[in-house]
């Protein structure tokens, strides 16, 4: 195997890259399916909110805690493996969630599918960062982010389509379709070495302070609608299906914007276009938060979807900026464990402000990490401008 490098295309369906796009897709799916339909599974049989919060967590904190292995295991393995390792982890491991009533089973399947996530994920980013050019990283990030936004709005549909006749059956497809992600990384993605550099990690958390809160944001708004806004809308008497329109709705909003947003980022600033995405959030989180009629759901639905989305891409593309290509390995490792301990902490503090102030309070926290968020970048944007 040769050391992972940087392809000299500036084409953004450069080698490799389309292979990492279908994998985004397959993961979108994996979150889209597997996430909201276990908190769909786990309220019908009447267990409690904090409980379903809980079960979450446990899932992000395991990708969490296990990024520094991963990142251990890489240069062993090399990209290939490790990807195909976590998707077959994942595809094996997902359908034994509805074959259970256990608690206990449940949260150990649920760690076992973070285990997966964690390995294909890192692994993921990790590529993402090296394959891309320097004059095409904000697009490459767009279309991985658009590709994985398209997986997480077929799988809610798919999820509700299917859940219905047996959810057995629901998770067995989406099980499937995991798998089929091994034969792609098997053939179209180059087996490449992967090389750590060793870096100061307080250093690189410096440098990236500002894309990592985005990341943390992001994560915490993301985990906390996935795994507990199911729960949230059963309990407003809304049906599966409604459910799951409501998710693809929510991801429409992301298919359509995220390229077009990333676009304009480049065009005019990526710090001004984060300012206005974030802006967005807050208001959409808030309303979607307050309003019970389906219709007005819907529409807030996509707005978030519509400006939620981007800023995870924005992020990671501010990565490339602050960072030399040897450190690019250690950034991304760490912006996926930071976006992790976002996704941990969501849905276990949301479901507790819902069991101490009411199910309104669900995106509370959510909206004070975003408004949080928004200061700082709002900081660094006069910083900017004021330097020229």
């Amino acid at each position: 195997m040769t050391e992972l490098t940087s392809t000299k295309s500036n084409s953004p369906f450069s080698t490799g890259l389309p292979a990492l796009y279908i994998i985004a897709f397959l993961s979108g799916i994996s979150i889209g399916l597997f996430n909201p339909f276990i908190s769909t599974f786990m309220a019908q049989h009447q267990v409690d909110d904090l409980w379903i919060g809980a079960n979450s967590t446990v899932y992000f904190l395991v990708i969490a805690l296990g990024t520094p292995f991963v990142v251990k295991i890489l240069p062993k393995l090399g990209l290939r493996k490790t990807m195909m390792l976590g998707l077959a982890l994942m595809g094996f491991s997902a359908p034994l969630f509805t074959m259970t009533t256990s608690m206990p089973v449940w949260f150990i399947i649920r760690s076992i599918m973070g285990v997966a996530c964690c390995l294909y994920l890192v692994s993921g980013n990790t590529a993402l960062n090296h394959f891309c050019h320097e004059g095409n990283r904000a697009i490459v990030n767009g279309l991985n982010a658009l590709a994985f936004t398209f997986g997480f709005g077929i799988g809610p549909v798919m999820g509700s389509a299917f859940y219905n006749v047996s959810p057995k059956l629901s998770f067995s497809l989406g099980s499937a379709l995991i798998f089929s992600g091994v034969i792609v990384v098997w053939i179209a993605l180059p087996d490449k070495a992967v090389v750590f550099q060793k870096s100061s990690r307080s250093g690189i958390f410096r440098k990236l302070k500002l894309p990592l809160q985005g990341a943390f944001a992001y994560g915490f708004g993301e985990s906390t609608l996935v795994s507990l806004y199911p729960v949230y809308l059963l309990r407003q008497n809304y049906n599966i299906e409604q459910i799951g329109y409501t998710f693809a709705v929510f991801v429409v909003g992301g298919l359509l914007s995220t390229v077009p947003v990333t676009h304009l980022a480049d065009r005019f600033g990526r710090l001004k276009i984060l300012f206005s995405s974030v802006s967005i959030v807050l208001l959409s989180f808030l309303s979607l938060s307050l309003i019970q009629n389906s219709i007005a759901t819907q529409i807030f639905a996509f707005i978030a979807g519509a400006s939620i989305s981007p800023i995870l891409p924005l992020a990671m593309a501010l990565i490339g900026e602050k960072l030399s290509r040897n450190e690019l390995s250690s950034g991304s490792a760490l912006f996926t464990a930071v976006y992790s301990f976002g996704c941990t902490a969501g849905p276990i503090a949301s479901s507790i402000a819902m069991k101490v102030f009411g199910e309104s309070y669900i995106f509370s926290l959510t909206i004070m990490i975003f408004a949080m968020f928004l200061f700082y970048v709002k900081r660094k944007w006069n910083r900017v401008v004021t330097a020229y």
